[in-house]
């Protein structure tokens, strides 16, 4: 029997949460299913999506007979335009990551359903029940917010009763040991699974354990730039955005693009830094990531 591999949006970790609906539809049908992963982190997550019947990497996947390759890099929604951009908006207004990938995959026959999440499997950390988990590592600095505002949304949350921790991917030094936040370290990703599915509540930037977290039913607010199309609609999320980005950062961000490659296989690009230093995220404040999540809990 042929196998039925679905390639994600992209080869970040957020990419493969978001793209869950349609693995999940996938597995759900008579043909094994199987991922291709775009990156390491993709391979390793892999692990807590039930039912999946194998995983190939993108870098040496090779057809065999009877395989069926879905996509979902390679459609007009993402081959055309940039999620976002004021291009994507003046053509389609303001869709979300659901909206989107909705539309990819009823055009590719992926009978996904984006209305309420299916967690990944998971052992969850019930010591964290009476914890807010904080997400603040990225691999791109454009996304980042200030250690201040993070120190005092710790403080806020503790004056209320909460615990208070961060997730970090390493054993070194975080900067928000400096201010008193202690560290969860979840060194793989299934290990921010557990974390993530055992906490009180997640406030994050826009990244891909903050997903997770959404992905497995936990009130979550992310920490957004305003035009982002990431955080999802469901009724235990919210979005903390900032303001609009300044034409500087808009014009980097369209050299930046690379939504026509369908192929990440030898693609890449390199970590950015906002040329403007990130005054959008300047709206977001700690007491209002702090009343989101409140309203949340």
């Amino acid at each position: 029997m042929g196998r039925t591999l679905l390639a994600p949006v992209s080869y970040g970790l957020g990419d493969l949460v978001v793209s869950l609906p349609a693995i999940q539809a996938l597995v759900a049908d008579d043909r094994p299913a199987w991922l291709v992963a775009r990156a390491p982190s993709q391979r390793l997550l892999a692990e807590r999506i039930a039912g999946l019947a194998g995983v190939v990497d993108e870098a040496s996947y090779a057809s065999r007979p009877g395989d069926r390759l879905l996509d979902l890099r390679d459609h007009p929604l993402q081959r055309d335009y940039w999620w976002g951009s004021p291009a994507f908006e003046a053509e389609f207004g303001r869709l979300n990551i659901n909206d989107i990938l909705g539309r990819i995959c009823d055009d590719l026959g992926i009978k996904a359903d984006f209305s309420a999440p299916t967690a990944l499997e998971a052992r969850p950390r019930h010591d964290l029940g009476r914890t807010v988990l904080l997400v603040h590592e990225t691999d791109g600095p454009d996304k980042s917010w200030s250690l201040d505002r993070w120190a005092a949304v710790a403080a806020i949350l503790r004056a209320e009763g909460h615990g208070v921790a961060q997730v970090t991917r390493g054993s070194g030094v975080s900067p928000l040991a400096a201010v008193g936040i202690p560290a969860i370290v979840a060194s793989t990703p299934a290990d921010a699974v557990d974390a993530l599915s055992g906490c009180r509540g997640v406030i994050g930037i826009d990244t891909g354990l903050t997903h997770i977290a959404a992905q497995q039913r936990i009130p979550t607010v992310t920490i957004c730039r305003d035009s982002s199309v990431y955080p999802r609609p469901w009724p235990h999320c919210a979005a903390l955005r900032g303001g609009r980005c300044t034409d500087q950062c808009a014009s980097a961000e369209a050299g930046y693009a690379y939504n026509r490659l369908v192929s990440l296989r030898d693609y890449r690009p390199s970590p950015r830094a906002c040329p403007s230093g990130s005054p959008c995220l300047g709206r977001a404040t700690p007491a209002d990531a702090v009343a989101q999540l409140r309203a949340l809990l």
